[in-house]
C-alpha cells in the first residue's frame, strides 16, 4: 500500500496515515466517543471492522496520538468499497486530514481492484460534502432518515481510475 506526505506541505509532514491494527482499538473507541457521542460505533462494530476480511480501519495520527480514522468495507463480489464512517478530532478539522485518510482507503482499493467506493454524509454537513465534491464523489441520491427522524443523507460514489490517489492543498 502506498505512503507518503500525499503532497502537503511540512506542517502536515508529521501525520502518518497507516491501517490500523488491533493494538490500535482503545485510541479508535477514543476517537468515536470525541466525534460521535452517543452516535459513535460500538466497540463490537469497531472491532469488527479491524478483524473481519472485508472490513479496514485506515488512521491517521502524529507522535501526540490520533487525529483521525476512516472505517471502511469491501465487497469483492460487486467490486466496490464503502466508506462508513469518517472521523476527525475537532480541532484538527479544515488541515487536510480526512482527505489524507480518504486518499489512503482509496489506495487500498485501488490495490484490491476495486471499481468504486460509496459513503453517506449527512445533508447539512457541509465542510465534509464539499471535500468528498472536491475528491471526485459525485452526490447520486437522498436516503430520507437516514441519521434518525428528519436528518436525511447524501449518498455519493466515486469511480476509481486506477491510479494512486494523492492530496494536495488547495
Amino acid at each position: 500500500m502506498p505512503k507518503g506526505n500525499y503532497g502537503l506541505e511540512a506542517d502536515m509532514l508529521d501525520v502518518k496515515v497507516r491501517k490500523a491494527e488491533s493494538t490500535d482499538l482503545q485510541s479508535l473507541l477514543e476517537i468515536e466517543e470525541k466525534c460521535f457521542g452517543s452516535e459513535k460505533f460500538s466497540p463490537e462494530t469497531v472491532t469488527a471492522f479491524l478483524e473481519r476480511y472485508d472490513a479496514f480501519i485506515v488512521i491517521a495520527e502524529e507522535e501526540g496520538g490520533l487525529l483521525g480514522s476512516a472505517m471502511c468495507l469491501v465487497s469483492m463480489e460487486r467490486r466496490e468499497g464503502r466508506i462508513a464512517s469518517v472521523a476527525v478530532l475537532k480541532d484538527r478539522r479544515g488541515q487536510g486530514i480526512g482527505s489524507m485518510l480518504l486518499a489512503e482507503c482509496e489506495n487500498i482499493f485501488l490495490s484490491m481492484g476495486l471499481e468504486e467506493h460509496s459513503l453517506e454524509v449527512e445533508t447539512v454537513n457541509e465542510p465534509a460534502i464539499s471535500m468528498y465534491l472536491s475528491r471526485g464523489f459525485q452526490i447520486v441520491g437522498m436516503i430520507e432518515d437516514f441519521y434518525g427522524s428528519g436528518r436525511h443523507a447524501y449518498y455519493m460514489v466515486k469511480k476509481i481510475r486506477g491510479k494512486t490517489v494523492t492530496v494536495r492543498p488547495s
